[in-house]
């Protein structure tokens, strides 16, 4: 079991709302990578008919969310909830017909065209239809600040001291044997390069979405990206690795596709990727018996 300073780590309550749908922009279309006008369906709200550990391919729509998405319009409380909530931190309905519901942070991502960080939440099947937008939702936030004993070299980032522990992860040869669905080359990164907040893996480009396996992913994989580095910002970088959640799904606008929330960081060659079809963020948390894994 990794060593971590989890009993220094500071547990306080955060509170968010959920967000109405957006789109990208006032006129509902934006234009594809290949010059098609599209409505961007699934930006935000709730989405009924989608969960995490569900394909990301196959839906009409743009950066979906699977599940519930939830911030605030205040930015600087924006900015704390963003900051301290940790995918596999619990959240509580506090209005509405749901009110008392109980769910889970399963991704965080951010909306470029809107300007908003948005928490992906799960909520079990029979209170989905229970809730409404504008709900307050209250987040139990502790994971910020962790770090694991010998490896203090590594960022770890918006990631939850339950969700850690569950992904079993193993020391060998001083580096951390990290569980993920696929790895995938840092030249497929698209938004986020250069900026502080998630990374999109481009999908504009259909033959190399079919080569790299990109159409197997699922939301709440686990995904290794290589050559790049999320320690103070998003960067190339020759070497480097980070581990992500997928928050969204692909997108078919240039530049954009599939979300990822980093959680792992390393320009040290300090994490070793070892693929298992079954790093996923349902899977840990046991949100999604009903699936093969």
């Amino acid at each position: 079991m990794l060593k971590t300073n989890v009993d220094a780590l500071v547990m306080q309550k955060v509170k968010g709302e959920v967000i109405h749908p957006q789109l990208w922009i006032e006129q509902g279309y934006a234009t594809t990578w290949d010059g098609r006008p599209k409505l961007t369906v699934g930006i935000g709200g709730i989405i009924l008919n989608v969960k995490v550990g569900d394909t990301v391919f196959g839906w009409y729509a743009d950066c979906l969310n699977a599940g519930v998405a939830v911030t605030t319009l205040d930015t600087a409380r924006s900015e704390a909830l963003n900051t301290l909530s940790c995918i596999g931190n619990k959240v509580r309905v506090l209005t509405g017909d749901a009110k008392g519901a109980e769910g889970v942070i399963v991704g965080k991502t951010y909306f470029f065209a809107g300007h908003s960080y948005r928490l992906i939440v799960y909520f079990p099947e029979g209170d989905l239809p229970k809730l409404a937008i504008d709900d307050k939702m209250e987040v139990e936030a502790w994971g910020v600040g962790l770090t694991i004993q010998g490896f203090e070299d590594v960022q770890v980032r918006s990631l939850s001291p339950k969700l850690l522990e569950a992904m079993d992860v193993k020391v060998q040869n001083d580096r951390l044997m990290v569980p993920v669905v696929m790895e995938v080359p840092g030249k497929m990164m698209g938004v986020g390069v250069g900026g502080a907040r998630s990374w999109d893996i481009q999908t504009c480009s259909p033959e190399l979405t079919e080569q790299l396996g990109l159409k197997r992913l699922r939301f709440g994989d686990l995904v290794a990206v290589k050559d790049v580095n999320s320690d103070w910002g998003n960067t190339v970088y020759e070497g480097g690795i980070i581990i992500g959640v997928v928050s969204h799904g692909p997108s078919e606008i240039g530049g954009h596709g599939i979300g990822l929330a980093v959680i792992l960081s390393s320009k040290k060659r300090r994490i070793e990727p070892v693929v298992d079809k079954k790093a996923n963020v349902a899977y840990y948390l046991g949100l999604r018996k009903d699936l093969s894994w």
